[in-house]
């Protein structure tokens, strides 16, 4: 990732971290669904993405406040177990304004009953986040035109109605006038709604006709006084382009990370310009064995200071990733398979039971974990805490007998380097795909012990190092150096700062081209069985890993830090039990 990049991207904080953990875990439980994950505050069923375009239930608003959160989540849930999807998709309008309202109307009916057949706590919670929502449209001046107090207005009856509430009163004087104008327009659809809660079908009758008055007069508004782009704005602000197929808008969908044109251009095949200038390292090679040795001391006495307990790690660890194995027989039992030779002891000593044996299985390591370092350039500022966190990371795993292996990714130059030269030379044909020269670093093998990479591993204090970073390839790359080893599970540890980041890359494709490829590659190489997890600098990397982790490492690596990790490698491991 860039350093112009780095100082825009927002700190992830750990209480948003514990947050979106607890929020995930709730919404699987709600609706019995083990997929369902959140991804930058998206919801996802496994890998595909599930649009939530409620006004009131937006990722980005009311980011920190727990509760309403938590009220969030709950609506989601609402919404996936009590509605039926196709019956939904087969009756909304045709109308871009009758059908957001129609959607938002099914979403209260889900709501409001989920609310009362739950405990009082999800009830509050539903609640709590709306009237949130009510407070953040009204400062943020959402009300203030006629078609948004209009809007405003008919959620807050409509609200009223289902969940037999009063009105907020700090909102009864605001919409009063609008209210009185349009509740004879829609008083009958009201009450339809209110007694037709329980049957998706019949509500439905009631909400199309509800959306199709507020459409009308709103396109009757617009004739009259030529306030198109106020209304738009006022639409949006409400809801984002509804349903999978009418989806998000294109500048909706980029914000969330989600389209590259170039990719699609390319029919999601990742292109590379040029593997002809490509590197594969040994990164100790790169320094001067005399400062790799003053490396390793400074390493050495400020890992002293830190109070990791590299022997409870390695327990964790091997506690983990490791699984029962056969390991011979176990002879003189009870039961079992008969040992043919003990039969003579049937007839010399007839009381004798223990002629059987069993297999013996023992607990041994079957696993290794790879350690990707993101080694491009806003990650220099915090290396010598990265250094000293993968140090612990590889003394526990060697104490617990895991096979591990350090590798990192950078580039060969900064913008696009000879690739860049050969592509300029070439008549700059259009979208080129990578377009740099990738470098991989190989820090520690896996056929190499603990003790003995120690020295090697400290080559990643050596600035000159870090470039530039493309991710995807270098996942790619170090999953398959993982299958080369004869173990049944394989453990990726991504340590990055944020998204992959090639300056001649993007400017001669796009800004997403890169993403979505790790985007990719993360999906394929899981669907394979390997594991993949996102160590984030400050940073949510949920949106390419979903297994990740936010480290804090303004200050050194401490033990709390690499128990956390520890945890997060046993939740992904039970994930993938359970699939």
């Amino acid at each position: 990732m860039a350093d112009t990049q780095t100082s825009t991207q927002p700190r992830f904080t750990v209480l948003q971290q514990r947050m979106r953990a607890l929020s995930s875990a709730a919404l699987r439980a709600e609706v019995g669904d083990g997929g369902l994950h959140l991804k930058a505050g998206q919801l996802y069923r496994d890998t595909v993405f599930i649009p939530i375009t409620a006004s009131h239930l937006q990722a980005q608003d009311l980011d920190t406040d727990f509760k309403a959160q938590r009220g969030r989540i709950d609506a989601i849930a609402s919404r996936l177990v009590l509605s039926d999807k196709a019956l939904h998709q087969s009756l909304k309008p045709e109308d871009q304004i009758a059908r957001m309202l129609f959607d938002l109307l099914e979403q209260y009916r889900t709501e409001a009953m989920f609310s009362a057949t739950s405990p009082i706590g999800v009830q509050r919670n539903i609640r709590y986040r709306f009237d949130a929502w009510c407070a953040l449209s009204t400062c943020s001046g959402l009300t203030e035109s006629r078609l948004g107090i209009l809007l405003f207005t008919v959620i807050q009856m409509v609200r009223t109605r289902l969940f037999a509430t009063p009105i907020d009163d700090d909102f009864e004087d605001m919409i009063e006038a609008t209210r009185a104008g349009i509740a004879p327009l829609i008083g009958e659809s009201l009450a339809g709604l209110r007694r037709c809660t329980y049957s998706q079908k019949d509500y439905a009758v009631h909400a199309l006709k509800l959306a199709q008055t507020i459409a009308d007069m709103i396109h009757q508004s617009q004739e009259e006084t030529d306030e198109e782009s106020e209304s738009e704005r006022a639409i949006n602000e409400f809801a984002l382009l509804l349903e999978d197929e009418v989806a998000l808008s294109e500048d909706a969908m980029i914000a969330l990370g989600e389209v590259s044109t170039a990719f699609q251009q390319h029919h999601g095949h990742y292109q590379v310009f040029t593997r002809e200038f490509d590197t594969e390292v040994d990164a100790s090679s790169l320094v001067r064995s005399v400062q790799l040795d003053e490396f390793r001391i400074h390493l050495d006495k400020q890992f002293q200071t830190l109070g990791i307990n590299c022997r409870e790690i390695a327990r964790k660890l091997a506690r983990y990733l490791s699984h029962p194995q056969r390991d011979g027989w176990q002879f003189g039992e009870d039961e079992g398979h008969i040992d043919g030779r003990r039969l003579a002891q049937i007839v010399t000593s007839p009381m004798e039971t223990r002629l059987f044996m069993k297999e013996r299985y023992v607990i041994k390591p079957d696993s290794m974990v790879t350690l990707l370092i993101d080694c491009s350039g806003s990650m220099r500022q915090h290396i010598e805490n990265i250094t000293l966190l993968v140090d612990g990371l590889v003394r526990s795993l060697g104490l617990a007998g895991i096979p591990s292996e350090v590798l990192g990714f950078t580039t060969n130059a900064w913008n696009g380097g000879k690739p860049h030269q050969k592509w300029l030379a070439t008549g700059r044909p259009a979208l080129p795909g990578r377009l740099n020269e990738v470098c991989h670093l190989v820090f520690k093998d896996a056929d190499m012990h603990w003790r003995q990479g120690r020295k090697n591993i400290a080559a990643l204090m050596k600035a000159d190092l870090f470039r530039e970073g493309i991710d995807g390839e270098a996942v790619e790359w170090a999953c398959n150096r993982m299958q080369r080893v004869d173990v049944s599970r394989r453990v990726l540890l991504v340590i990055s700062d944020g998204c992959p980041m090639d300056s001649a890359t993007n400017l001669t494709n796009d800004a997403f081209y890169l993403d979505n490829h790790l985007i990719n590659v993360v999906e394929q190489r899981e669907q394979r069985g390997d594991i993949i997890m996102g160590l984030g600098i400050g940073l949510d990397l949920s949106r390419y890993y979903r297994n990740s982790l936010a480290l804090d490492i303004a200050n050194p690596p401490h033990h709390r830090l690499l128990i956390d990790i520890v945890a997060l490698i046993a939740t992904s491991m039970n994930r993938v039990s359970i699939r």
